[in-house]
């Protein structure tokens, strides 16, 4: 078995415990069971018109980070779920029965709906400033690699802060005192920024990480024909959403505003904040996961040097393509 750290493997064991969140429903063939995120997926798809495929059904259910779905696809308890690139780093170190099958990315010059933040009025200035300090990150994300990635472009590493484990997506750790810096996402980061809370300190544009978001199936999904040809619909339906909110801000903000109870002028920030597209799974794309992987060999949290081309499945890039060139 590749090794983990030992905080991660905590991380695993804990995410196992949201398996029963999607269990139990007989699997007759004819629904593609999705693990989502704050409901993001769904709602892209429900507001852009692409939610009600008509030759399978949707089974969602609703997770925080990539590695409880991850969890939950290894059990046999999804099909497909939706996240950020990290989770698949640790996946592939410990073996699990998953493939990266689409990949929406930020668009040239556009932003991210995560920040490195502190307070307005704190001393810390630069990255090279958060030494000794503590920062807050939930293990195994994305969130993790941005502050792993943001240190090592200084020359420090994560053993020159404090880390500390997030307990929610708000402003709570750094309200209370509890972290000097925190790694914040939407819509909080927005209803922060707004209110005069928070400070960035980085962003999570390019090249601070990549900027991707993932389709990821499961490979019992994959060798099973009908939910292939289902994931190839999936795929479309969400390049195309992604495509049709990118598009129409102003109108995709009403729905984004209900999902995260906030009024629609923040919803429409959030949305122009970081546009995204779908893309083939191209070289370049492989090599930033590659980077990212190397950077946690490097940083001792996985032992074993990955081929990252190896948990990439390049099957659904043509549909990509054709949607992004339809007109």
């Amino acid at each position: 078995m590749t090794y983990l750290h030992p905080s991660l493997r905590l991380f695993t064991l804990s995410a196992l415990l949201f398996l029963t969140a999607c269990g139990g429903t007989p699997d007759n063939g004819k629904t593609l069971r999705i693990g989502d995120q704050l409901h993001a997926l769904k709602s892209s798809l429900d507001v852009s018109g692409e939610g009600r495929p008509t030759d399978y059904t949707i089974e969602w259910a609703n997770f925080v980070g990539g590695p409880p779905i991850i969890a939950a696809q290894t059990g046999g308890s999804l099909d497909v779920g939706w996240m950020a690139e990290t989770p698949l780093i640790f996946a592939q170190a410990a073996g699990s029965p998953v493939k990266v099958v689409a990949v929406s990315k930020t668009v040239e010059g556009g932003g991210s709906p995560y920040a490195l933040v502190v307070k307005p009025d704190s001393p810390i200035r630069s990255i090279a400033d958060l030494k000794g300090k503590s920062v807050s990150f939930m293990k195994g994300t994305v969130l993790h690699y941005f502050v792993a990635r943001l240190l090592d472009k200084q020359g420090l590493s994560l053993k020159d802060i404090k880390t500390v484990q997030a307990t929610g997506f708000g402003t709570g750790l750094l309200d209370k005192g509890s972290a000097d810096a925190i790694t914040i996402g939407e819509p909080y980061l927005t209803q922060a920024l707004d209110a005069g809370k928070v400070r960035i300190l980085a962003s999570g544009a390019p090249p601070n990480t990549p900027g991707f978001f993932y389709l990821v199936a499961s490979d019992a999904a994959l060798a099973d024909p009908a939910k292939a040809k289902a994931i190839g619909d999936l795929v479309a339906r969400a390049a195309r959403a992604t495509r049709w909110q990118r598009e129409n801000p102003a109108k995709a903000a009403p729905a984004l505003a209900k999902r995260y109870n906030v009024d629609a002028a923040i919803a429409e920030k959030i949305i122009t904040r970081a546009p995204a597209s779908y893309a083939p799974i191209s070289d370049a794309i492989i090599a930033a996961h590659q980077d990212e992987a190397d950077l946690f060999f490097k940083e001792g949290l996985i032992r074993k040097k990955l081929d990252a081309s190896q948990i990439f499945d390049k099957r659904y890039d043509d549909i990509v393509t054709a949607q992004e060139a339809a007109k």
